[in-house]
């Protein structure tokens, strides 16, 4: 009868110690324990077991815990540098654009001369604008399979005119409407919220070297524009959508109403 219930004990301590037994069975297994030598010391050893199993499930539980803690730690880490990093990259492409804004603003635009070339894959065109004060003339001279086609308006002392040349005929039928004065390509916004919306676009801002002259190359939707540092003025502009190539080049302070007269007599 004793080994019967002895059996009986130890199939039930595993619940007993976890507490799963109900207030009979654990009467009865406690009163067996106070008379039982050796299913004390099973009980006493089984608890010792379950213990020592319960400390090692919770140093793992303990473990995986650290372990997520250091994974998000490294995680918040790497997101506060990649923020730190656009917060760098964003504020050096404010200072680079306003660099350019004022450097381009300190320019004489009451007196420059602008000789811009494009290139397309259709035609060739050349366009030259000299101006003086209110006095000006631009000439835009077009190449393509049809042949060479030239635009010409200038105004001088009040007097303006616009001339057309297909294959060296004039064209008499020109819409000669209002002549106005050309607006200075730059690649400026000239607006603060202007700026601030170029320097969070996803374009880049490199340092590049272009007809030896130290320029910032801005990729900025499709647009591949080299600015020279010195001037803050584009000199080259790339289309990548269309393949078209720009190349601009500037004079200021040197342009006469002698000069633009001259070439208006000479048209």
């Amino acid at each position: 009868m004793k080994n019967k219930d002895c059996n009986l004990v130890k199939d039930l301590l595993p619940n007993y110690i976890d507490k799963l037994t109900n207030s009979e069975t654990n009467t009865f297994i406690e009163e067996h324990l106070k008379n039982c030598d050796a299913c004390r010391k099973s009980f006493e050893n089984m608890s010792e077991e379950m213990k020592v199993d319960y400390k090692s499930k919770e140093n793992k539980k303990i473990n995986i815990f650290k372990k997520v803690n250091n994974k998000i730690r490294i995680l918040k880490t790497i997101i506060f540098i990649i923020i730190f990093i656009i917060i760098i990259i964003f504020v050096r492409k404010i200072v680079i654009i306003n660099n350019i804004e004022n450097k381009a603003s300190k320019a004489n635009y009451n007196n420059y001369s602008k000789i811009m070339i494009e290139t397309t894959e259709n035609y060739i065109s050349r366009t030259e604008y000299y101006q003086n004060n209110d006095n000006f003339i631009k000439i835009n001279t077009k190449i393509n399979e049809e042949g060479v086609s030239k635009v010409i308006s200038y105004k001088l002392n009040g007097k303006e005119d616009i001339k057309m040349f297909d294959n060296g005929v004039e064209n008499q039928n020109i819409n000669k409407t209002s002549i106005e004065k050309d607006v200075q390509y730059q690649f400026l916004n000239k607006s603060f919220w202007g700026n601030i919306g170029l320097a969070l676009s996803f374009g880049s801002v490199n340092d590049i070297t272009l007809y030896n002259k130290p320029c910032y190359l801005l990729n900025v939707d499709n647009y591949l524009n080299f600015i020279d540092k010195e001037t803050g003025l584009t000199i080259k502009e790339i289309n990548i959508n269309n393949n078209s190539v720009i190349d601009y080049k500037y004079t200021f302070g040197d342009i006469s109403d002698e000069k633009i007269e001259n070439l208006i007599n000479n048209l």
